[in-house]
This record gives C-alpha cells, structure tokens and sequence, in this order.
C-alpha cells in the first residue's frame, strides 16, 4: 500500500459564487505525483411547489438560454458540472474523475442540489488556473487561479503514512462512554475552511488510520477518516464489516459504534467523557490482501484549540488511542 500524506494545497471555502451555481474546494492536497481536488457544486433551491412547475411545464417556460461555449468544444457528452485546467498557453485540459450527487431539501428546506467529484490533476505546482462550465444551465465558463505549492515543499513534505510522525497517548482510565454528535444535517462543507493537516491517528503493523480532513463549518466540524490494512488485518478487517448477523441495538450503544465498521471508529473526548458518533457518509472496498475505507462524521466544534479524538478500529487488531490534533484558528 502506497498511502502518502500530501501537502495541503487550500484553505478551502467557496471560489465560485453565482446565481446559477456555487462551486467549493472541499479539499485539495499536492503530491509530487500529482494534485488531487475534491470538488463541491450547488444549485440554488427550487422554491416552485408542484403546482408552480406543473404551471410553468404547461407555459412551455423553460430554465435559462445555454452560455457561450469558448474553451469547451462545440459538442460533448457532459451533462453537467464540467471541469478542467488551463497550461501555460491557454489549452483547456478538462478532467473527469469520482462523481456523487444529492436532488437536495424539499422548496421549503436550506440546500439545492450538488455534485461532488474527487479529481485528479497532473502536477502542478505555484499555480494554477481551475476551468469550470456548465452551458446547459446558463452558467458561463469560469476560471479560477489558484495559488498551489512549490515543486519542492512538496517532493520535501510529502510522507507514506507508514513514516509519517505518530503521537498518540492511552485513554483516560475511567471515560464516560456515551452517542451523541450533532443534530443537524450534513453541513456545507464546500464553504467550510481547513482546520488541520492530514495526520496518523492510529497505526499497528500494517494497518493505519489517518486524518485526511478536518473542516470548520460554522460550529461544527467535518471529519474525515481514512482506514488502510493490508494482508492478515485485511482479512479480518472485511469479516468484520460482513458480520454473520447483526442488528443495530434499540437504543445507542457506543459499543456498537466502537466497533461495528466499516473501518475505525472515532469519539470526541472532553474531561472524562467519549462521544462516539455515526459517519454522515462511509465507504468501503478490499480484498484479502488490502482494505480501504472512508468516512465523515460531524462534530462539535471545541471549546479550545485542540480536538482530542478516541480512536478505535478494534476488527483490526488497533488498540483504542487517543490524539491531540491541533485546530487552527479556534480557541
């Protein structure tokens, strides 16, 4: 497994605002092997009822007229958000990479609908300029210069997880164990801010846990988690997420949490108390030579500036472990 810890190439937030669409940096990392950009786009909500759009399909009104195709070729088979790179004599290089979407709340809810892709770009480095279109929705084509590290801070600060500085000390010895985490939705993480750098949490042999991601949103922050095994702990890390039988118990149960996958488990620690909390999203995949899994959860921000996390992945043979992990700019 060839893991790295990139370098951190934005703070994040939002670097496109228009009627049409907004478009955030939910992360982006610079390795020499290339720069990779986690993407998030939203439409506005559509207040329309049914009523109202029944109405305006009958009237024959239909969404805006098409924008100017410039740097996009006269036909193509995307649909929707495009996005590509500018080299240095204007050429546009555009990139398709990892998509998901959501239909968004109902008229009278907060969020429109979004996509979210995951690309991976040459490398790049100092700078570079991000094209974004979408004719079909009137959204003209949209560059966007973004400032990325030097060829050498990168070569020199990227690191495999499996080097990379641990720091992690035992659990208080007696914790509270409790569920809990917001009671909200997902948050707009596209206009959220980057709070940390990537680190290891947890790591035994091979198999590691790592920080990827951790985002300021408001009063929340958005985690995200990556859990690697490879061989014997691969093994057991899938029979653990296929249990024979196992329903989900009555009431919340931080064992279950703690332990059911798939990958590791994480609980915000404050004084002697854990809060374990569900993933907002989670995926997974391997075989029995590698497992790989991710997953966000949403916490509350803390009062200080440091996020102490619980971090457990016990199908893996890790031992439970906590990390002090810096956050920048609270307190």
């Amino acid at each position: 497994m060839t893991e790295t810890l990139g370098v951190p190439a934005h703070d994040a937030g939002l670097i496109v605002e228009r009627p049409e669409l907004t478009v955030g940096i939910v992360h982006a990392i610079s390795r020499p092997t290339g720069l990779e950009l986690d993407l998030l786009a939203r439409r506005p909500l559509d207040r329309r009822d049914a009523s109202e759009r029944q109405a305006d399909i009958r009237a024959g009104r239909t969404g805006p007229p098409a924008a100017p195709r410039r740097l996009l070729p006269p036909y193509d088979e995307g649909i929707d958000l495009r996005v590509g790179w500018l080299d240095q004599s204007g050429r546009a290089h555009w990139e398709f990479g990892s998509w998901s979407s959501s239909s968004g709340d109902h008229f009278e809810g907060t969020h429109g609908p979004s996509l979210r892709t995951v690309l991976a770009l040459p490398p790049l480095f100092d700078h570079v300029p991000v094209v974004f279109a979408w004719p079909e929705i009137g959204f003209p084509e949209t560059v966007v210069d973004l400032s990325l590290p030097d060829r050498a801070t990168v070569e020199r600060d990227t690191i495999s997880i499996w080097d990379a500085p641990l720091r992690v000390g035992r659990p208080p010895d007696p914790l509270r164990h409790r569920v809990g985490g917001l009671d909200v939705d997902e948050p707009a993480i596209e206009a959220g801010r980057i709070v940390a750098a990537p680190r290891v949490l947890s790591r035994d042999g091979d198999a590691a846990v790592v920080l990827t991601r951790l985002t300021a949103v408001g009063t929340a922050l958005s985690v995200e988690i990556l859990s690697v095994a490879g061989e014997e702990r691969a093994r057991a890390a899938m029979a653990g997420d296929y249990p024979p039988s196992r329903p989900p118990p009555s009431v919340p149960d931080p064992g279950y949490l703690r332990t059911r996958g798939p990958g590791a488990a994480i609980a915000a620690v404050h004084d002697r108390d854990a809060v374990w909390v569900e993933p907002h999203t989670c995926s997974f995949g391997g075989d029995d030579r590698a497992y790989r899994a991710t997953a966000e959860f949403v916490l509350s921000r803390p009062a200080g500036d440091v996020l102490t996390l619980l971090v457990a992945w016990p199908s893996a043979g890790l031992p439970d472990v906590c990390v002090d992990v810096p956050v920048l700019g609270f307190g």
